[in-house]
């Protein structure tokens, strides 16, 4: 189902539309994905704290350590989404003038990366502590929303098209997430500065 995730709109986009446009919007993919560095780092720290600390039954710690991850992946991911909200033309065009047509679309990718450090390590919270069911719902429903979206928006708006749908669905399933794991251990990720939790 990851891989239905992370491959739809590539794909999907290389069926209905040229090769020039999934290569833009594959670029402005892999740029995106420099936001999600801090998430994928932090994650691999984390877990093994979430399975520790729920094998003890220690859901105090449980709580503490998903909202110190949530503050670390968002302190090291909203400057450099901020950077591409910033400069997307620079960016862009670090690739070639041809490349700056994807802005829009680079636009909407990194603000679902945006959602994701806003949510923290949900998924592999899940995962950790034996809710690895719910994940796989939760991914399975976004992946089947992600499907649809594609299948609807590409056509209409190309490479944008499928960066909204992808943007739509990486946020739904964050939040999808952010909500299982607050009605199964009494407490939200999301990270929001300035907000004693």
């Amino acid at each position: 189902v990851q891989f239905i995730m992370a491959w739809t709109d590539k794909l999907m986009l290389g069926n209905m539309m040229g090769s020039e446009e999934v290569g833009i919007y594959f670029t402005a993919f892999k740029l995106s994905m420099f936001a999600s560095i801090a998430l994928m780092a932090i994650n691999s720290i984390a877990s093994p704290k979430f399975a520790e600390l729920y094998g003890k039954k220690d859901f105090d710690g449980l709580k503490k350590v998903a909202h110190q991850s949530s503050k670390m992946i968002f302190l090291a991911t909203f400057p450099l989404v901020l950077l591409f909200f910033a400069f997307p033309d620079f960016l862009l065009g670090l690739f070639g003038e041809e490349f700056k047509v994807g802005v829009k679309a680079f636009v909407f990718l990194s603000f679902g990366k945006l959602i994701s450090s806003f949510s923290g390590s949900v998924g592999n919270l899940l995962q950790m502590t034996g809710k690895q069911v719910i994940f796989m719902n939760a991914l399975f429903f976004g992946a089947i929303v992600n499907v649809l979206l594609n299948f609807f928006l590409i056509p209409k708006f190309g490479i944008n098209g499928a960066a909204l749908a992808s943007m739509i669905s990486l946020s739904m399933w964050n939040i999808i997430m952010v909500y299982f794991v607050k009605r199964e251990f009494g407490f939200y990720t999301f990270y929001i500065p300035f907000l004693k939790r």
